[in-house]
């Protein structure tokens, strides 16, 4: 195709967004509302599971020791802790440590627990694993306690597997609510776009009968729906990124207690601002040229 062609093709496919535009304003709304909710459905599933995987780092399987466990038995804990494939980092806490922890954490009654300093010390010398997968962490757990020297492995599993619903949930509710509203926008820029075509049917069948390749007659339809996609991605990517980034600003600002937690794990502005622009745009250019292809296959066929 020559480049005058092409370029009166997609003169011819601005033309029509002009003379239809009733409807493609139309369709750029209800595109828009469909692109907003996504947008806001996207983003609470990526926070969502960023703070699940930050609340799983928090999470510890505490491998206690016997007290009469031998130095060989500790080594030999500890070696298998340093090659299991599913714990990324770990400490050890002896006795003293574990002692002045528990009388640091009491502040000023502390000092009750002075009387069980030295052979008097009750409390178990440690590991304080972070696991990696926390859908393993209950094998994990039972490899640790099969250990010799080992007295007992505490494990949040109630925890662990409550964090693996809310992941599991935001990515496939995620999914579920992206291809509705994919379908339903394609509904609507095709019988926005149809109502052109059937306008200008006669005009086709002529083309067709000269010689017109389907590409040809296509082209400017695909770029109608283009049109309306790229605009309604435009919008959308403004309307959420501002308030995207006015929220992490009022959260920075303004957050105390718990809420200050949550956003200082939310994703920051800079890292997000061009994948969303990428998506939405990626989005808006899909469904137009999809719903411009289903709206012109009837009326293609001569």
């Amino acid at each position: 195709m020559k480049f005058s062609n092409f370029r009166y093709l997609v003169k011819q496919g601005f033309i029509n967004f002009k003379e239809n535009r009733i409807m493609s304003v139309a369709s750029i709304g209800v595109v828009l509302s469909c692109l907003i909710i996504v947008g806001v459905s996207g983003l609470i599933a990526m926070n969502i599971n960023v703070f699940a995987e930050f609340l799983g780092n928090q999470n510890e399987v505490v491998v206690y020791l016997l007290d009469d466990a031998s130095e060989e038995q500790i080594n030999n804990v500890s070696n298998y802790i340093k090659n299991n494939e599913n714990i990324a980092s770990f400490d050890f806490v002896s006795k003293e440590e574990a002692l002045t922890e528990q009388m640091n954490y009491l502040g000023e009654y502390g000092e009750l627990l002075e009387a069980y300093e030295g052979d008097n010390n009750p409390l178990p010398a440690s590991y304080r694993c972070k696991v990696k997968d926390l859908r393993l962490i209950q094998n994990t757990s039972d490899q640790l306690v099969s250990l010799e020297g080992v007295e007992m492995v505490s494990t949040p599993t109630e925890l662990a597997g409550v964090l693996i619903t809310i992941k599991n949930v935001a990515y496939y509710g995620g999914l579920g609510i992206l291809a509705i509203l994919v379908f339903v926008s394609i509904v609507v820029i095709a019988n926005t776009i149809r109502l052109t075509v059937f306008a200008r049917r006669k005009e086709i069948n002529i083309m067709k009968f000269v010689g017109a390749t389907n590409g040809f007659i296509r082209l400017p339809f695909i770029v109608e729906g283009v049109v309306i996609g790229t605009i309604s991605a435009l919008i959308t990517f403004v309307i959420l990124s501002g308030g995207y980034y006015y929220l992490l600003n009022y959260l920075a600002t303004t957050a105390t207690g718990w809420l200050a937690m949550v956003s200082s794990v939310l994703i920051p502005y800079e890292f997000i601002w061009m994948p969303m622009l990428i998506v939405f745009l990626g989005f808006g250019w899909f469904i137009g040229i999809v719903g411009s292809a289903i709206s012109m296959r009837r009326y293609l066929k001569v």
